[in-house]
């Protein structure tokens, strides 16, 4: 063996005695080495944490102002819903002769002009004719089996299971049984019976072959009159509506005359079911739910004011 060969490890470790690293780095010179590098490290560190820390902060910061936002500051449900009207009404049409007709939710007919004759034939359900006047052309309206004749007036018509029922608001119409051919106003038979405005006449059915009987003609009070046609009268459905747009809306279907002793009560939100010409239920709502004061002054006026 060459007494000047390097020996192996494992013989340099057996024959000296291992160093420390601390004293590896002296010995070899490396502690400058060692210093910088350690130096870098913990600037690395200090930055991460730095990060750390500016980011917990911000995300606690984050936390609080979430809890301790006003509640006041959040928009309501009903605040952030835009008010709504919803109309309930009956479907209107302006016939070819200028005649207003409405009908009754499921009711349904067919109409017939010609020049010489206005003819409409209900079959199913109830409805109201506000008949233009023309005393060449007749309006007649065929339903069950009989025969509503008018000129210039208006009139309910309802079909019932078994009978008919006409209803007179305005002028005057004649009754007639049905005809068994067409042909002109003047080969109708005789008229079973003349209704004038206010009152009313059920002609019952009592076999199809058989012809309808002469009712008897019963006058009517207004009052049940109005409860009679109440389904032609609009049905205003506010939901969260400044009180203003609501009595404007109220003013296109029922005269209403009212006055605002502020402008911040037009800004009242109101919400509920109300027929167009029933004022008195808003009325009553507004004094009951809200504190204002209702005067209803003799001229018709109503003046709205906060209740003192």
């Amino acid at each position: 063996m060459n007494a000047d060969a390097t020996p192996s490890p494992a013989r340099a470790g057996a024959s000296r005695p291992a160093l420390h690293p601390v004293d590896w780095t002296v010995q070899s010179g490396a502690v400058d080495d060692v210093l910088r590098a350690m130096d870098g490290s913990l600037a690395r560190r200090r930055r991460r944490r730095r990060r750390l820390a500016v980011a917990a902060g911000a995300a606690a910061a984050l936390i609080a102002a979430v809890v301790s936002w006003p509640p006041a500051a959040w928009p309501s449900a009903d605040a952030a819903a835009a008010p709504a009207v919803v109309v309930t009404q009956p479907a209107r049409r302006v016939l070819p002769d200028g005649t207003l007709e409405e009908l009754r939710r499921g009711a349904r007919i067919t109409t017939e002009f010609t020049t010489a004759a206005r003819r409409v034939v209900l079959m199913q359900g109830q409805a109201h004719f506000q008949v233009t006047k023309d005393a060449a052309r007749p309006f007649v309206v065929a339903v069950g089996g009989v025969e509503v004749r008018a000129v210039g007036t208006a009139f309910a018509v309802d079909l019932g299971p078994k009978s008919v029922e006409v209803l007179v608001t305005e002028g005057r119409v004649a009754l007639d049984g049905a005809r068994t051919e067409a042909g002109p106003p003047s080969t109708a038979p005789a008229p079973l019976a003349y209704l004038d405005a206010g009152h009313h006449a059920v002609v019952e059915f009592t076999s199809p072959a058989a012809a309808p009987a002469a009712p008897q003609v019963v006058a009517v009070a207004p009052a049940e009159i109005a409860e009679r046609l109440a389904w032609r009268v609009p049905r205003l459905e506010f939901s969260g509506t400044p009180l203003s747009e609501a009595l404007a809306l109220i003013g296109r279907h029922h005269p209403v005359r009212y006055t605002l002793a502020e402008p911040a009560i037009g800004q009242l939100r109101v919400s509920g079911i109300l027929r167009a010409d029933n004022t008195e239920n808003l009325w009553r709502l507004l004094e009951e739910q809200h504190g204002i004061r209702v005067e209803r002054r003799a001229d018709g006026t109503v003046a709205l004011s906060r209740a003192r």
